[in-house]
Protein backbone atom coordinates (compact mmCIF):
# COMPACT_ATOMS: atom_id res chain seq x y z
CA UNK A 1 0.00 0.00 0.00
CA UNK A 2 1.32 2.98 -0.59
CA UNK A 3 3.22 5.58 2.10
CA UNK A 4 0.80 8.27 3.42
CA UNK A 5 0.77 10.11 6.17
CA UNK A 6 -1.25 12.55 8.72
CA UNK A 7 0.89 15.44 6.55
CA UNK A 8 -0.50 14.51 2.89
CA UNK A 9 -4.15 14.78 4.76
CA UNK A 10 -3.14 17.96 6.26
CA UNK A 11 -1.47 19.50 3.49
CA UNK A 12 -3.77 18.99 0.62
CA UNK A 13 -6.73 20.01 2.99
CA UNK A 14 -4.66 23.52 2.87
CA UNK A 15 -4.96 23.75 -0.51
CA UNK A 16 -8.86 23.93 -0.48
CA UNK A 17 -9.08 26.35 2.23
CA UNK A 18 -7.36 29.30 3.17
CA UNK A 19 -7.02 27.98 6.96
CA UNK A 20 -4.50 29.23 9.42
CA UNK A 21 -1.10 27.60 9.16
CA UNK A 22 -0.17 25.71 12.16
CA UNK A 23 2.94 27.31 13.77
CA UNK A 24 6.23 26.68 12.97
CA UNK A 25 6.94 25.11 15.99
CA UNK A 26 4.66 22.68 15.32
CA UNK A 27 6.06 21.11 12.73
CA UNK A 28 9.23 18.56 12.39
CA UNK A 29 12.62 20.14 13.25
CA UNK A 30 14.13 20.58 9.78
CA UNK A 31 17.71 20.80 9.96
CA UNK A 32 18.08 24.14 7.64
CA UNK A 33 21.45 25.29 6.61
CA UNK A 34 22.90 29.09 7.69
CA UNK A 35 23.70 31.20 4.83
CA UNK A 36 22.03 28.66 2.58
CA UNK A 37 23.99 28.93 -1.50
CA UNK A 38 22.16 26.23 -3.58
CA UNK A 39 23.62 26.00 -8.00
CA UNK A 40 21.69 23.42 -9.97
CA UNK A 41 23.80 21.49 -12.11
CA UNK A 42 23.06 19.06 -14.60
CA UNK A 43 24.08 15.46 -15.27
CA UNK A 44 27.10 16.11 -18.11
CA UNK A 45 28.57 18.79 -16.43
CA UNK A 46 29.70 15.94 -13.48
CA UNK A 47 30.78 13.27 -16.52
CA UNK A 48 32.11 16.14 -18.91
CA UNK A 49 34.34 18.22 -16.48
CA UNK A 50 34.66 15.76 -13.59
CA UNK A 51 32.98 15.77 -10.03
CA UNK A 52 36.24 17.69 -8.22
CA UNK A 53 36.69 20.28 -10.92
CA UNK A 54 33.15 20.94 -10.75
CA UNK A 55 33.33 20.91 -6.99
CA UNK A 56 36.35 23.14 -7.16
CA UNK A 57 34.67 25.56 -9.21
CA UNK A 58 31.08 25.89 -7.57
CA UNK A 59 32.91 26.06 -3.65
CA UNK A 60 35.69 28.28 -4.73
CA UNK A 61 34.74 30.57 -7.19
CA UNK A 62 30.71 30.75 -6.51
CA UNK A 63 30.96 30.01 -1.95
CA UNK A 64 27.95 27.17 -2.90
CA UNK A 65 27.49 25.01 0.00
CA UNK A 66 24.33 23.23 -1.17
CA UNK A 67 24.27 21.20 -4.61
CA UNK A 68 20.92 20.76 -6.34
CA UNK A 69 21.95 17.85 -8.38
CA UNK A 70 19.82 16.48 -11.02
CA UNK A 71 18.56 13.13 -9.92
CA UNK A 72 15.94 13.07 -12.68
CA UNK A 73 16.28 15.11 -15.34
CA UNK A 74 12.94 15.79 -18.19
CA UNK A 75 16.50 15.65 -20.70
CA UNK A 76 20.04 16.46 -21.23
CA UNK A 77 20.89 18.70 -23.60
CA UNK A 78 24.63 19.88 -23.48
CA UNK A 79 25.52 23.45 -25.01
CA UNK A 80 27.26 24.89 -28.34
CA UNK A 81 29.70 27.47 -28.92
CA UNK A 82 27.14 28.87 -31.33
CA UNK A 83 23.57 27.62 -29.88
CA UNK A 84 21.06 29.56 -28.73
CA UNK A 85 22.36 28.74 -25.31
CA UNK A 86 26.07 29.79 -26.05
CA UNK A 87 28.77 27.30 -24.39
CA UNK A 88 30.91 29.21 -21.93
CA UNK A 89 34.03 29.31 -20.97
CA UNK A 90 33.71 25.30 -19.26
CA UNK A 91 32.02 22.52 -20.07
CA UNK A 92 31.98 20.59 -23.75
CA UNK A 93 29.84 20.89 -26.54
CA UNK A 94 27.34 18.10 -27.31
CA UNK A 95 23.81 16.90 -28.30
CA UNK A 96 20.60 16.95 -26.49
CA UNK A 97 20.04 13.24 -25.05
CA UNK A 98 17.15 11.41 -23.65
CA UNK A 99 16.05 12.09 -19.84
CA UNK A 100 15.32 9.79 -16.92
CA UNK A 101 16.83 9.13 -13.66
CA UNK A 102 20.50 9.48 -12.98
CA UNK A 103 20.85 6.97 -10.27
CA UNK A 104 20.33 3.40 -9.53
CA UNK A 105 16.93 2.66 -7.52
CA UNK A 106 15.10 0.00 -6.31
CA UNK A 107 12.11 -1.33 -8.64
CA UNK A 108 10.15 -2.34 -5.49
CA UNK A 109 9.64 1.37 -4.93
CA UNK A 110 7.77 1.73 -7.76
CA UNK A 111 5.23 -1.31 -7.98
CA UNK A 112 2.19 0.42 -7.88
CA UNK A 113 2.60 2.05 -11.08
CA UNK A 114 2.94 1.21 -14.87
CA UNK A 115 6.27 3.57 -15.29
CA UNK A 116 9.37 1.32 -13.82
CA UNK A 117 11.92 1.92 -16.31
CA UNK A 118 12.91 5.49 -16.28
CA UNK A 119 17.13 5.12 -15.97
CA UNK A 120 19.08 7.25 -18.19
CA UNK A 121 22.12 5.00 -19.48
CA UNK A 122 23.72 7.58 -21.48
CA UNK A 123 27.00 8.00 -19.29
CA UNK A 124 27.16 4.29 -18.51
CA UNK A 125 26.70 3.31 -14.84
CA UNK A 126 27.16 7.00 -13.60
CA UNK A 127 25.76 7.41 -10.35
CA UNK A 128 24.97 11.13 -9.68
CA UNK A 129 24.27 10.37 -6.15
CA UNK A 130 27.21 8.01 -5.58
CA UNK A 131 29.53 9.54 -7.09
CA UNK A 132 29.10 13.40 -6.34
CA UNK A 133 27.59 13.76 -2.86
CA UNK A 134 30.97 11.70 -0.86
CA UNK A 135 32.73 14.11 -2.32
CA UNK A 136 30.36 17.36 -1.47
CA UNK A 137 30.28 16.19 2.23
CA UNK A 138 34.08 15.65 2.21
CA UNK A 139 33.93 19.33 1.73
CA UNK A 140 31.35 20.29 4.00
CA UNK A 141 28.68 20.59 1.03
CA UNK A 142 25.03 19.51 1.61
CA UNK A 143 23.86 17.23 -1.57
CA UNK A 144 20.01 17.77 -2.72
CA UNK A 145 18.63 16.09 -4.90
CA UNK A 146 17.04 17.70 -7.59
CA UNK A 147 14.06 16.06 -8.56
CA UNK A 148 12.27 18.41 -11.66
CA UNK A 149 9.54 16.89 -13.59
CA UNK A 150 9.49 19.15 -16.46
CA UNK A 151 7.02 17.82 -19.29
CA UNK A 152 9.67 16.76 -22.36
CA UNK A 153 8.46 14.72 -25.54
CA UNK A 154 11.25 12.69 -25.37
CA UNK A 155 10.44 10.79 -22.39
CA UNK A 156 7.23 9.92 -24.06
CA UNK A 157 9.60 7.77 -26.29
CA UNK A 158 12.29 6.48 -24.22
CA UNK A 159 10.31 5.46 -20.82
CA UNK A 160 7.89 2.80 -21.24
CA UNK A 161 4.00 3.16 -20.79
CA UNK A 162 4.97 7.04 -19.90
CA UNK A 163 2.68 8.34 -22.91
CA UNK A 164 -0.02 6.36 -21.04
CA UNK A 165 0.01 8.89 -18.40
CA UNK A 166 0.20 12.16 -20.41
CA UNK A 167 -2.73 14.56 -19.98
CA UNK A 168 -5.29 14.61 -22.68
CA UNK A 169 -6.42 18.01 -24.71
CA UNK A 170 -9.69 19.58 -25.85
CA UNK A 171 -9.09 17.23 -28.91
CA UNK A 172 -8.28 14.12 -27.85
CA UNK A 173 -4.94 14.06 -28.13
CA UNK A 174 -2.15 12.84 -26.22
CA UNK A 175 0.56 15.67 -25.11
CA UNK A 176 3.86 15.63 -23.65
CA UNK A 177 2.52 16.78 -19.89
CA UNK A 178 1.49 13.68 -17.41
CA UNK A 179 -1.46 14.11 -15.89
CA UNK A 180 -1.13 15.28 -12.14
CA UNK A 181 -4.74 13.24 -11.13
CA UNK A 182 -3.42 10.03 -13.18
CA UNK A 183 -2.80 7.16 -10.21
CA UNK A 184 -0.05 5.72 -11.94
CA UNK A 185 1.86 9.43 -12.44
CA UNK A 186 1.12 10.21 -9.23
CA UNK A 187 2.83 7.15 -7.61
CA UNK A 188 5.77 6.87 -9.99
CA UNK A 189 6.26 10.46 -8.10
CA UNK A 190 6.10 9.00 -5.00
CA UNK A 191 8.45 6.10 -5.25
CA UNK A 192 10.76 8.33 -6.47
CA UNK A 193 11.10 10.61 -3.30
CA UNK A 194 11.08 7.17 -1.40
CA UNK A 195 13.63 5.70 -3.76
CA UNK A 196 15.70 8.77 -2.87
CA UNK A 197 15.30 9.41 0.79
CA UNK A 198 15.07 5.60 1.63
CA UNK A 199 17.54 4.27 -1.05
CA UNK A 200 20.34 6.72 -0.08
CA UNK A 201 19.81 7.67 3.82
CA UNK A 202 23.33 9.57 4.30
CA UNK A 203 24.19 10.48 0.95
CA UNK A 204 21.03 12.69 0.19
CA UNK A 205 20.77 15.78 2.52
CA UNK A 206 16.97 17.33 0.87
CA UNK A 207 14.80 17.32 -2.12
CA UNK A 208 13.96 20.13 -4.16
CA UNK A 209 11.02 19.28 -6.25
CA UNK A 210 10.01 21.13 -9.39
CA UNK A 211 7.46 20.90 -12.46
CA UNK A 212 7.24 23.99 -14.48
CA UNK A 213 3.60 23.91 -15.94
CA UNK A 214 0.58 26.32 -16.01
CA UNK A 215 -2.99 25.42 -16.01
CA UNK A 216 -5.44 25.88 -19.67
CA UNK A 217 -6.79 29.04 -19.17
CA UNK A 218 -3.08 30.36 -18.30
CA UNK A 219 -1.46 27.91 -21.22
CA UNK A 220 -4.50 29.34 -23.96
CA UNK A 221 -4.12 33.31 -22.80
CA UNK A 222 0.27 32.90 -22.84
CA UNK A 223 0.98 30.00 -25.28
CA UNK A 224 -2.06 29.27 -27.33
CA UNK A 225 -1.83 25.86 -26.10
CA UNK A 226 -5.18 23.75 -26.05
CA UNK A 227 -6.90 23.29 -22.70
CA UNK A 228 -5.94 20.00 -20.93
CA UNK A 229 -6.76 17.48 -19.08
CA UNK A 230 -9.70 15.62 -20.48
CA UNK A 231 -8.81 12.04 -19.17
CA UNK A 232 -10.77 9.69 -17.71
CA UNK A 233 -9.05 10.91 -13.93
CA UNK A 234 -9.76 14.22 -14.95
CA UNK A 235 -13.47 14.25 -16.13
CA UNK A 236 -14.01 12.02 -12.69
CA UNK A 237 -12.87 14.72 -10.46
CA UNK A 238 -14.92 17.42 -12.21
CA UNK A 239 -17.96 15.60 -12.12
CA UNK A 240 -17.16 14.83 -8.38
CA UNK A 241 -17.19 18.57 -8.51
CA UNK A 242 -20.26 19.36 -10.14
CA UNK A 243 -18.52 20.37 -13.17
CA UNK A 244 -19.76 19.73 -16.36
CA UNK A 245 -17.24 18.42 -18.33
CA UNK A 246 -19.25 19.32 -22.07
CA UNK A 247 -19.59 23.03 -21.13
CA UNK A 248 -15.52 23.83 -20.03
CA UNK A 249 -14.56 21.85 -22.89
CA UNK A 250 -17.35 23.95 -25.45
CA UNK A 251 -16.37 27.38 -23.53
CA UNK A 252 -12.76 26.60 -23.89
CA UNK A 253 -13.22 25.84 -27.74
CA UNK A 254 -14.96 29.29 -28.22
CA UNK A 255 -12.40 30.95 -25.98
CA UNK A 256 -9.50 29.26 -28.78
CA UNK A 257 -11.45 30.72 -31.64
CA UNK A 258 -11.83 34.06 -30.29
CA UNK A 259 -7.52 34.47 -29.65
CA UNK A 260 -7.02 33.17 -33.04
CA UNK A 261 -9.15 35.76 -34.57
CA UNK A 262 -7.07 37.99 -32.53
CA UNK A 263 -4.30 36.54 -34.17
CA UNK A 264 -5.46 37.23 -37.67
CA UNK A 265 -6.40 40.44 -36.92
CA UNK A 266 -9.70 39.92 -37.63
CA UNK A 267 -12.11 43.05 -36.82
CA UNK A 268 -14.10 42.35 -33.94
CA UNK A 269 -16.85 44.95 -33.34
CA UNK A 270 -17.48 44.64 -29.50
CA UNK A 271 -13.82 44.27 -28.64
CA UNK A 272 -11.66 41.34 -27.64
CA UNK A 273 -11.97 42.26 -24.46
CA UNK A 274 -15.05 42.08 -24.08
CA UNK A 275 -15.45 38.86 -26.17
CA UNK A 276 -13.55 37.67 -23.84
CA UNK A 277 -15.61 38.73 -20.69
CA UNK A 278 -18.99 37.44 -22.51
CA UNK A 279 -17.17 34.09 -23.22
CA UNK A 280 -16.15 33.66 -19.51
CA UNK A 281 -19.41 34.94 -18.28
CA UNK A 282 -21.45 32.17 -20.54
CA UNK A 283 -19.01 29.15 -19.65
CA UNK A 284 -17.53 30.05 -15.86
CA UNK A 285 -16.67 26.27 -16.16
CA UNK A 286 -13.47 27.72 -18.38
CA UNK A 287 -12.64 29.01 -14.88
CA UNK A 288 -13.78 26.23 -12.76
CA UNK A 289 -11.32 23.96 -15.29
CA UNK A 290 -8.22 26.09 -14.34
CA UNK A 291 -9.39 25.83 -10.50
CA UNK A 292 -9.31 21.97 -10.80
CA UNK A 293 -6.00 21.58 -12.99
CA UNK A 294 -4.62 23.89 -10.15
CA UNK A 295 -5.84 21.99 -7.14
CA UNK A 296 -4.42 18.62 -8.72
CA UNK A 297 -1.44 20.11 -9.28
CA UNK A 298 -0.76 21.46 -5.51
CA UNK A 299 -3.11 18.44 -3.99
CA UNK A 300 -0.16 16.44 -5.55
CA UNK A 301 3.15 18.37 -3.67
CA UNK A 302 1.44 18.28 -0.88
CA UNK A 303 1.19 14.34 -1.08
CA UNK A 304 4.80 14.06 -2.11
CA UNK A 305 5.74 16.83 1.17
CA UNK A 306 3.72 14.82 3.37
CA UNK A 307 5.29 11.59 2.58
CA UNK A 308 8.82 13.04 2.24
CA UNK A 309 8.15 14.85 6.55
CA UNK A 310 7.12 11.09 7.02
CA UNK A 311 10.12 9.15 5.86
CA UNK A 312 12.51 11.88 6.91
CA UNK A 313 11.05 14.42 8.66
CA UNK A 314 14.44 16.42 9.20
CA UNK A 315 15.59 16.73 6.21
CA UNK A 316 14.09 20.03 4.01
CA UNK A 317 11.75 19.17 1.41
CA UNK A 318 10.88 22.58 -1.06
CA UNK A 319 9.72 23.44 -4.27
CA UNK A 320 10.84 25.87 -7.39
CA UNK A 321 8.49 28.10 -8.72
CA UNK A 322 8.62 29.01 -12.28
CA UNK A 323 9.37 32.84 -13.69
CA UNK A 324 5.89 32.83 -14.92
CA UNK A 325 4.37 33.84 -11.41
CA UNK A 326 5.88 37.20 -11.48
CA UNK A 327 4.88 38.36 -14.68
CA UNK A 328 1.05 36.75 -14.88
CA UNK A 329 -1.58 38.07 -12.51
CA UNK A 330 -3.43 35.17 -13.17
CA UNK A 331 -0.82 32.58 -12.38
CA UNK A 332 0.40 34.89 -9.37
CA UNK A 333 -2.89 34.49 -8.27
CA UNK A 334 -2.89 30.56 -7.97
CA UNK A 335 0.67 30.27 -6.49
CA UNK A 336 -0.59 32.22 -3.37
CA UNK A 337 2.38 31.76 -0.91
CA UNK A 338 -0.16 31.57 2.41
CA UNK A 339 -1.25 28.42 1.12
CA UNK A 340 1.92 27.35 -0.26
CA UNK A 341 3.76 27.81 2.99
CA UNK A 342 1.29 25.13 4.61
CA UNK A 343 3.65 21.98 2.54
CA UNK A 344 6.99 22.84 2.04
CA UNK A 345 10.39 23.70 3.91
CA UNK A 346 11.59 26.04 1.43
CA UNK A 347 10.61 27.94 -1.65
CA UNK A 348 12.88 28.71 -4.48
CA UNK A 349 10.57 31.88 -6.76
CA UNK A 350 12.41 32.07 -10.12
CA UNK A 351 13.68 35.66 -9.95
CA UNK A 352 15.59 35.43 -12.99
CA UNK A 353 15.77 39.83 -13.55
CA UNK A 354 18.45 39.70 -16.61
CA UNK A 355 16.04 37.09 -18.50
CA UNK A 356 12.99 38.66 -16.99
CA UNK A 357 13.40 41.40 -19.16
CA UNK A 358 12.90 40.04 -22.74
CA UNK A 359 10.23 36.96 -20.78
CA UNK A 360 8.66 40.06 -19.39
CA UNK A 361 8.35 41.70 -22.74
CA UNK A 362 7.20 38.59 -24.70
CA UNK A 363 4.33 37.65 -22.19
CA UNK A 364 2.75 41.36 -22.94
CA UNK A 365 3.37 40.65 -26.36
CA UNK A 366 1.26 37.46 -25.69
CA UNK A 367 -1.23 39.33 -23.62
CA UNK A 368 -1.42 41.92 -26.89
CA UNK A 369 -2.47 39.00 -29.26
CA UNK A 370 -5.23 37.54 -26.91
CA UNK A 371 -6.87 39.13 -24.55
CA UNK A 372 -5.75 42.74 -24.66
CA UNK A 373 -5.82 42.44 -28.46
CA UNK A 374 -7.47 45.72 -28.55
CA UNK A 375 -3.92 47.29 -27.40
CA UNK A 376 -0.53 47.51 -28.35
CA UNK A 377 1.57 46.10 -25.64
CA UNK A 378 3.60 50.09 -25.16
CA UNK A 379 -0.57 51.07 -24.03
CA UNK A 380 -0.85 48.97 -21.37
CA UNK A 381 2.35 48.73 -19.94
CA UNK A 382 2.06 51.17 -16.60
CA UNK A 383 -1.19 50.02 -16.28
CA UNK A 384 0.46 46.22 -16.28
CA UNK A 385 2.88 47.51 -13.93
CA UNK A 386 0.79 48.90 -11.20
CA UNK A 387 -1.11 45.92 -10.88
CA UNK A 388 1.58 44.14 -10.59
CA UNK A 389 3.75 46.49 -8.33
CA UNK A 390 6.55 46.53 -10.03
CA UNK A 391 7.50 49.38 -12.54
CA UNK A 392 10.21 48.35 -14.96
CA UNK A 393 11.66 49.83 -18.26
CA UNK A 394 9.12 51.00 -21.36
CA UNK A 395 7.94 48.22 -23.29
CA UNK A 396 10.19 48.70 -26.40
CA UNK A 397 13.40 48.65 -23.78
CA UNK A 398 12.50 45.48 -21.79
CA UNK A 399 14.69 43.22 -23.73
CA UNK A 400 17.92 45.18 -24.08
CA UNK A 401 17.66 46.14 -20.28
CA UNK A 402 16.37 43.16 -18.42
CA UNK A 403 14.66 43.65 -15.29
CA UNK A 404 16.32 45.52 -12.29
CA UNK A 405 17.80 44.21 -9.36
CA UNK A 406 14.62 45.95 -7.48
CA UNK A 407 12.56 43.37 -8.80
CA UNK A 408 14.73 40.65 -6.81
CA UNK A 409 14.26 42.60 -4.02
CA UNK A 410 10.55 43.07 -4.52
CA UNK A 411 9.61 39.56 -5.53
CA UNK A 412 11.73 38.09 -2.74
CA UNK A 413 9.83 40.32 -0.12
CA UNK A 414 6.91 39.77 -0.93
CA UNK A 415 7.42 36.02 -0.42
CA UNK A 416 8.98 36.87 3.12
CA UNK A 417 6.29 38.80 4.07
CA UNK A 418 3.92 36.11 2.98
CA UNK A 419 5.43 33.09 4.61
CA UNK A 420 5.59 34.60 7.59
CA UNK A 421 8.36 32.53 8.63
CA UNK A 422 6.73 29.14 8.33
CA UNK A 423 9.61 28.39 5.40
CA UNK A 424 12.76 29.68 4.05
CA UNK A 425 12.65 31.93 0.77
CA UNK A 426 15.61 31.17 -1.22
CA UNK A 427 14.99 33.50 -4.67
CA UNK A 428 16.71 32.55 -7.89
CA UNK A 429 19.85 34.46 -8.80
CA UNK A 430 19.97 35.32 -12.50
CA UNK A 431 23.39 33.98 -13.73
CA UNK A 432 23.40 33.81 -17.71
CA UNK A 433 19.73 32.60 -17.56
CA UNK A 434 18.77 32.43 -21.42
CA UNK A 435 15.41 33.85 -22.54
CA UNK A 436 15.15 31.55 -25.81
CA UNK A 437 12.25 34.15 -27.10
CA UNK A 438 13.57 34.09 -30.40
CA UNK A 439 14.07 37.99 -30.41
CA UNK A 440 15.28 39.68 -33.52
CA UNK A 441 16.99 42.63 -30.96
CA UNK A 442 19.67 41.91 -28.86
CA UNK A 443 18.48 40.63 -25.12
CA UNK A 444 20.15 41.79 -22.25
CA UNK A 445 23.12 39.64 -20.98
CA UNK A 446 24.34 39.20 -17.64
CA UNK A 447 27.48 40.98 -16.50
CA UNK A 448 29.59 40.67 -12.91
CA UNK A 449 27.92 43.75 -11.44
CA UNK A 450 24.26 42.41 -12.25
CA UNK A 451 24.99 38.84 -10.67
CA UNK A 452 26.28 41.36 -7.40
CA UNK A 453 23.61 43.56 -7.07
CA UNK A 454 20.64 40.38 -7.57
CA UNK A 455 22.43 38.81 -4.52
CA UNK A 456 22.47 41.90 -2.33
CA UNK A 457 19.39 43.06 -3.01
CA UNK A 458 18.03 39.47 -2.23
CA UNK A 459 19.87 39.67 1.03
CA UNK A 460 18.57 42.97 2.00
CA UNK A 461 14.64 42.24 1.10
CA UNK A 462 15.30 38.92 3.65
CA UNK A 463 16.21 36.22 1.97
CA UNK A 464 17.15 33.03 4.08
CA UNK A 465 19.83 31.94 1.49
CA UNK A 466 19.88 32.19 -2.67
CA UNK A 467 20.30 29.53 -5.26
CA UNK A 468 22.53 30.32 -7.89
CA UNK A 469 20.40 29.37 -11.39
CA UNK A 470 19.40 28.26 -13.72
CA UNK A 471 22.51 25.60 -14.27
CA UNK A 472 26.06 25.75 -13.57
CA UNK A 473 26.32 24.81 -17.33
CA UNK A 474 24.86 28.23 -18.53
CA UNK A 475 27.20 30.16 -16.12
CA UNK A 476 30.44 32.35 -17.41
CA UNK A 477 33.33 31.66 -14.78
CA UNK A 478 33.88 35.32 -14.21
CA UNK A 479 29.85 35.86 -13.09
CA UNK A 480 30.25 32.73 -11.18
CA UNK A 481 33.19 34.19 -9.30
CA UNK A 482 31.44 37.35 -8.79
CA UNK A 483 28.23 35.78 -7.14
CA UNK A 484 30.88 34.42 -4.98
CA UNK A 485 32.65 37.68 -4.02
CA UNK A 486 29.27 39.45 -3.37
CA UNK A 487 28.06 36.23 -0.88
CA UNK A 488 31.49 36.86 0.79
CA UNK A 489 30.35 39.93 1.45
CA UNK A 490 26.77 39.46 2.51
CA UNK A 491 27.97 37.42 5.45
CA UNK A 492 30.95 38.84 6.29
CA UNK A 493 28.71 42.05 7.01
CA UNK A 494 26.04 40.00 8.78
CA UNK A 495 27.29 36.02 9.32
CA UNK A 496 23.39 34.69 10.31
CA UNK A 497 21.88 36.26 6.82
Amino acid sequence: MRLCSAFAVLFSNATHAQSRPAPAADRPQVKNRMNFVGIQVRGFSWVDEGVDQVLDNLQKKGDVNTIWAYTFSYGEARLRKNGPIPLPDHGKPGDTIAGGALYDYDPKYFRNTILKDFRCDVYGNFNVIEAVAPKAHDRGMDFFAWDLNNPGAGLNRTIPNYVEVSEIDLYGRRTASPCFNNPDYRAFLSGKVESLLLGYPDLIDGIAWGSERTGPFENLVGRMVPATCFCQFCRAKAEDRGVSVSRAQAGYRELEQLFRAAAADEPNADGYFVSFWRILLRYPEILSWETLWTDSYQELEAQLYGEAKALAPEKPFGFHIMQSFTFSPFYRAEEDYTKRRNFADFLKPATYNNAGGPRMAAYLNRLSRTIFHDAKPEDFNDFYYRIMGDPQAPYDQLATTGLTADYVARETKRAVEEVAGMVKIYPGIDIDVPTLTNAKIPEKRTAPDDVHKSIRAAFSAGADGVVLSREYAEMWLANLAAAGDALREVFAEKPHA
